[in-house]
């Protein structure tokens, strides 16, 4: 039901990356599965009554202050609309979305960007608040923790992400494009930003 390219259009002026799982494309071991959930609003409706949905359920829409939550949060309501999903957006501060949503999971659905790098070992967190939990899943992660070996690491990273993918884990967006306005003489700066920071120590000027 959800057109990502539409979000990142409508939200984001043009700049942010599809994703099919929960990886960042820039990772050596990133593969595109975004074909497996591409926008196809007949199908959505197809499955939809085929798994009975209640057309009269209203779900909760919870969005935390971000731009790419609050307007695109308007565009995704717009879109499962169209497929049969009432939804009630409610927006939230921070406070409130890691109190209500974080904690205490009350939502249905929400949107949220994760930063922090490596972290679709989260997926195999008990009680973590995406409500997720597949034992394969969890095996996979837990031998890469006792992995050194890059090759099978690599095997291990895209086959969480195909189980991502296969389970519809969540409805994965996009990668925040790492937009950035610098001095042409300015030297250090990350092409791409593995955390949202700035390494101050590795900047300096030409000389």
């Amino acid at each position: 039901a959800i057109d990502r390219q539409e979000i990142i259009d409508g939200a984001m002026f043009g700049y942010g990356t599809p994703i099919g799982s929960f990886f960042p494309p820039g990772d050596p071991d990133y593969i595109d599965l975004t074909a497996q959930s591409a926008y196809d609003p007949e199908l959505s409706r197809k499955l939809l009554a085929e798994a009975g949905f209640d057309a009269n359920r209203v779900l909760s829409l919870k969005l935390p202050p971000p731009q790419y939550a609050r307007q695109g949060g308007q565009i995704i309501a717009q879109q499962l609309a169209e497929v049969g999903i009432k939804t009630e957006i409610t927006n939230v501060e921070w406070a409130d979305w890691l109190s209500n949503v974080f904690t205490n999971k009350d939502y249905d659905l929400t949107i949220v960007s994760h930063v922090e790098p490596n972290d679709i070992v989260s997926f195999a967190k008990p009680g973590y608040y995406f409500n997720y939990n597949n034992e394969e899943f969890n095996k996979i992660i837990e031998e890469l923790g006792k992995t050194a070996d890059p090759a099978r690491r690599s095997e291990l990273l895209k086959a969480a992400q195909k189980k991502l993918a296969d389970d519809y884990a969540a409805g994965f967006l996009f990668e925040l494009a790492n937009v950035t306005v610098a001095n042409k003489d300015v030297q250090g700066l990350w092409a791409n930003a593995p955390i949202p920071t700035t390494e101050l120590a590795a900047i300096s000027w030409k000389e």
